[in-house]
């Protein structure tokens, strides 16, 4: 069921004007397995841009000033996990308080600390229980990840 919602989010963001620069296909071979793909010319309202797609997709925005790249990464329902390279540490603060997102990754491509919290804002996610943190439920715990 995954693997047709990636297919046909990826379809329809194609229909609508998408262009894909990698990928945008199954893998052929046993399994259900769909390569990675980077899209440009995305709508910010269509389904590729406000849903959590949960494949290898990337939908890739143009923004023109940081305060652009944040109302266009909070205008959503969503808010599982946001990423940003930058050595602005002026920006890298005010991503961590105004990112509206469980998780931040700041200059890193590779997620979560094993003992870290995880959980999503909003919509996304059904809570956090990693570590010692999962009694923080209630609250709206926020995580910051940066490497330099």
């Amino acid at each position: 069921a995954q693997f047709d919602k990636v297919v046909g989010m990826v379809e329809r963001a194609k229909e609508a004007g998408a262009k894909v620069h990698c990928g945008g296909h199954a893998i052929e071979g046993p399994g259900y397995r769909y390569a990675p793909t980077v899209l440009t010319n995305c709508d910010q309202k269509s389904e590729i841009v406000q849903k959590e797609v949960f494949g290898p997709v990337l939908p890739v925005m143009s923004f023109d000033t940081f305060d652009d790249a944040l109302d266009l990464a909070n205008d959503c329902e969503y808010g599982l996990t946001s990423s940003l390279f930058t050595n602005n540490y002026r920006l890298i603060e005010r991503a961590r308080t105004e990112l509206l997102f469980g998780e931040t990754y700041i200059n890193r491509f590779h997620f979560e600390a094993m003992q870290g919290f995880h959980a999503g804002w909003r919509k996304s996610g059904l809570g956090g229980a990693d570590g010692k943190y999962g009694l923080l439920e209630y609250l709206s715990t926020k995580v910051v990840y940066v490497q330099h």
